[in-house]
């Protein structure tokens, strides 16, 4: 997310009150303003439907059925991004728009051949096991491929530098998702949950679409090579693992969950925890925050000083190379722990006002007991990922590798173990998980750091 710094330091540049506002906000906008959207989407689309005098479990299927279409996406796109984040970083760095605008539609391709997989299994259990209609799973399928395709494109916000115009993008979709359903149930007279697939199906086309125009209009015409970045998965398989291992571990004691555990509940063929996802939704809320602070702190410190370290590492003197470094290591350091400190602070705050406000909310003991012990694991999570992030900066991939893959393994060990023992347990395997990760990303940054000069200076 190197061009949001670079933004973000013309903006706070400028030195005053308003601007510091602005960058706020501009940060806030582009780091989370889309997935924000996304999910003021959903809840209001829930809302309406509530409205309409929905079923009981036709709102558990609208519910249960994105929520599998959300998670295939990720994870779909969790497999591509780190990977491909490296192959835009050095085309950017080649010069080389042609082969980075081929590798969107390379990209686009790859995310709808792997999702269409997934797709086509849920679509084949709904109309077996359930008889759903044909064209809702033709919707349905289609959004799946939509939704995963939208966040593989959004890998290259990065070298687009345009993110008002991506989240305007995910505005007038989503948007216009809203008003399909609105048009489809008081106009048409449609059944309310194909209505919503309908709206959501056209909605993330519409996104897909405006955000493919930018790509093109930044990188101009592809070129012929449209698989090129595939050679990277190949010549950085630790990049894939480290990234997919960082979010299938952030999923995984969910989806044991709904398989194992006394909480889970069917619709159709879905199986969800609708107990343990509240809880987690809202302890994820609780922590977007620290995506923001980060980026914000990150991306206008850090960078500079990285820049210069590099600039006198080949041509300074040794005395300078030391001083460099050392400075760029106490930026790490303060960023770090700024980010560390400040987000503990608004994590505890949140978690204090849920235990005055969720009882008037109707949220029972049990969820609120789950969002406290979830919302210190995913602050431990997203610890370890900005941690990960400055390995990335520095070729750690085999670090980046270490910190992911305890987490998951972790995590997944204590949700079956947490199966077999109940309810009280159901919160601790992510946050163990977390802190298992975050020192081990934490003391690897200390040891690339430490012997830093060396890695640079002597690498093949």
């Amino acid at each position: 997310m190197a061009g949001i710094g670079f933004e973000l330091r013309k903006i706070y540049g400028r030195k005053t009150l308003a601007a510091n506002i602005w960058g706020s906000i501009y940060a806030t906008m582009t780091a989370i303003g889309p997935s924000v959207l996304a999910a003021v989407l959903i809840l209001a689309l829930k809302f309406l439907m509530d409205r309409a005098g929905i079923s009981e479990l036709e709102g558990r299927f609208f519910i249960s059925s994105f929520t599998y279409v959300f998670l295939i996406s990720i994870l779909v796109s969790a497999f591509f991004n780190t990977t491909l984040s490296r192959y835009i970083s050095d085309c950017v760095f080649r010069e080389e728009e042609r082969e980075l605008c081929a590798s969107v539609f390379g990209t686009l391709a790859a995310g709808t051949a792997v999702s269409g997989i997934a797709m086509a299994l849920l679509c084949f259990g709904m109309y077996t096991r359930s008889g759903v209609p044909l064209y809702f799973l033709v919707m349905y399928y289609c959004l799946g491929i939509m939704v995963t395709n939208t966040c593989n494109i959004m890998t290259y916000v990065s070298a687009l530098k345009q993110y008002k115009e991506v989240t305007f993008s995910y505005f007038v979709g989503l948007l216009a998702a809203a008003a399909i359903y609105l048009a489809g149930t008081h106009i048409w007279d449609w059944p309310v949950v194909p209505a919503a697939c309908l709206g959501l199906t056209c909605g993330y086309f519409l996104v897909l679409l405006l955000l493919l125009f930018w790509c093109v209009k930044a990188f101009g015409k592809p070129g012929p090579e449209y698989f090129a970045f595939l050679k990277y998965f190949i010549r950085y398989p630790r990049l894939t693992v480290s990234g997919f291992a960082y979010m299938l571990g952030f999923y995984i004691a969910t989806m044991i969950y709904w398989g194992f555990s006394d909480m889970k509940e069917q619709v159709s063929i879905f199986r969800t925890a609708p107990v343990y996802d509240l809880a987690m939704f809202m302890a994820i809320a609780v922590n977007m925050s620290a995506l923001v602070i980060f980026v914000v702190k990150a991306e206008t410190a850090f960078f500079d000083k990285y820049v210069a370290y590099l600039s006198v590492l080949n041509e300074g003197s040794y005395a300078r190379i030391e001083k460099e470094r050392e400075n760029m290591n106490h930026i790490i350091r303060y960023q770090l722990f700024f980010v560390y400190e400040v987000q503990l602070i608004i994590t505890v705050v949140l978690i204090c006002l849920a235990n005055v406000f969720f009882p008037y909310l109707g949220i029972g003991p049990q969820v609120l007991n789950m969002f406290m012990i979830l919302s210190m694991g995913v602050y431990t999570v997203f610890c370890m990922y900005f941690t990960v992030i400055f390995l990335y900066y520095f070729e750690d991939h085999t670090g980046a590798c270490i910190g992911p893959c305890v987490f998951l393994l972790v995590t997944a060990v204590l949700a079956v173990t947490a199966c077999v023992f109940g309810r009280p347990l159901y919160g601790l395997p992510l946050l163990a998980g977390g802190v298992c990760g975050w020192i081990l990303s934490f003391w690897r940054l200390r040891y690339r750091l430490a012997h830093l000069d060396a890695f640079l200076l002597c690498r093949r």
